[in-house]
């Protein structure tokens, strides 16, 4: 269908999905325009590559597009969707357009509750590393890429699989990965966890005749849809029997040291930079991959070792005088809980995060998992929830989460305000201190803001 378009609309294409894909049809010489509620960095580079960008969702901005293509977070009263619909133009949720790189190539989907960018950064890395030039859709900022997404030459191509809304049941890979499951995003699910599961099933169905899955040992959800179809079912695990296992953890500063096993037989070791021992399950998945398409172990090494992590991931904005600032993604109880883990393994005498829910249903949901994550760091500040599109739920915000989590001994601060958020906590801060901002929302910013006022305490002194 592609071949008879020469002009691509994206409505909401400052999303790191959307983004990516105008990236890649950017290069490869489509005319690609877009809108978006606000200008952001993201916009700023696609304009930078030639992309035309509206601010703001008009008609208007359709132009003489071909093909519109939309997110899920765009609603279906949006004006540019209505006029597309009423001008005959195609109109792709954004999963069909990625659908129709990835089912037309031997495509990698990397699905799961958590671990998805990460996973799939590392794996992109690894085989760009190991000479294999996959094209790569990343639902996040890789450095070495300079960006979301990479074109490569070969037929493989590597892509994020987002269950959120249902749409990775479009793509039909030849490698399927599953990180984990967990009960997250059950709007989309009617709220029923088994229609997740079996949205997972079908994923892991859809893999095409020959290919393989890549599961995480450990989870039970994944023990009870495992395919019976599949000639190849390829585990991982670092406590689990699996196929492939890390033994032998040693943390080394930020990093983590240890051995990789395949079918009990020693293939080497590795020292990853990026902290947590879910990052090295991020790794093993990686490893999997990489060894499926027969890279060799010393280029699996090579790149895990030089992989420095996605932007927001556990990401340093500052290391000063006893100061570390870290901005990360995490927005679901397991994550928080991991990433405190992982800032364990620096030599901080006091972990503090700033933290921003994410949704409404999400922090109804799990409010008291939230509590007992966040009551890992030794001091927590609490900003309100960022909505993302919902309605407020009667008792469900941050004041209720954070008596929750003081009820478990913590010490919380809870702030609305952002400028009054940044003060506090650069006004508490001292040497010693690891910060960690933390959510899916726009807490980042209010992460550089503290970021920005540490350096200039430091300067003061």
């Amino acid at each position: 269908m592609l071949k008879d378009i020469k002009k691509v609309h994206f409505i909401g294409i400052g999303g790191y999905g959307m983004s990516g894909l105008a990236r890649v049809l950017l290069y490869l010489g489509f005319q690609v325009t877009g809108s978006d509620l606000k200008k952001s960095e993201i916009t700023d580079k696609l304009t930078q590559q030639g992309a035309v960008i509206n601010i703001g969702h008009d008609a208007r901005y359709l132009g003489q597009a071909e093909l519109v293509v939309y997110s899920t977070a765009i609603a279906g009263d949006n004006p540019e969707i209505a006029a597309a619909k009423a001008a005959g133009l195609p109109v792709w949720h954004r999963s069909e357009l990625l659908a129709h790189f990835l089912n037309a190539r031997f495509g990698i989907a990397i699905a799961g509750a958590h671990g998805k960018t990460t996973t799939t950064s590392m794996s992109a890395f690894v085989l760009t590393r190991g000479g294999l030039d996959p094209t790569a859709f990343i639902g996040g900022v890789l450095g070495e890429f300079d960006g979301n997404a990479r074109v490569g030459k070969s037929d493989l191509l590597v892509a994020e699989a987002d269950e959120s809304d249902n749409s990775f049941l479009r793509y039909h890979p030849s490698i399927a990965v599953v990180t984990n499951i967990e009960p997250d995003h059950l709007e989309h699910y009617n709220n029923d966890f088994n229609l997740l599961l079996a949205a997972y099933k079908k994923f892991l169905t859809n893999i095409k005749p020959g290919g393989c899955a890549i599961l995480f040992a450990d989870d039970i959800h994944l023990q009870q849809i495992r395919p019976s179809h599949l000639n190849s079912i390829v585990t991982y695990s670092i406590y689990s029997p699996a196929d492939y296992r890390a033994t032998g953890l040693e943390k080394i500063g930020w990093g983590t040291r240890f051995s990789v096993l395949n079918q009990g037989k020693q293939l080497g070791e590795i020292t990853l930079r990026v902290p947590g021992t879910h990052n090295v399950e991020n790794a093993l998945a990686a490893i999997a991959i990489a060894s499926q398409l027969n890279v060799p172990f010393v280029d699996i090494k090579a790149g895990l070792e030089e992989f420095s992590g996605a932007k927001r991931r556990f990401q340093f904005l500052l290391c000063e005088k006893g100061y570390t600032i870290v901005d990360d993604y995490a927005h679901h109880p397991t994550e928080v809980a991991a990433t405190l883990d992982a800032a364990r393994y620096g030599v901080a005498e006091r972990v503090i995060v700033v933290f921003q829910p994410h949704r409404y249903s999400r922090t109804r949901l799990f409010m008291d998992e939230f509590a007992r994550s966040l009551a890992k760091a030794d001091k927590i500040y609490l900003h309100k929830v960022y909505a993302a599109s919902e309605t407020p739920l009667a008792g469900v915000d941050s004041v209720e989460l954070a008596a929750r989590t003081r009820h478990l001994g913590a010490d919380v601060v809870q702030i609305d305000d952002a400028s009054q958020m940044v003060a506090q906590v650069v006004a508490d801060a001292r040497p010693g201190d690891l910060i960690i901002s933390m959510g899916a929302g726009d807490i980042t910013e209010i992460g550089h803001a503290i970021a920005a006022g540490l350096r200039e305490k430091i300067n003061a002194d």
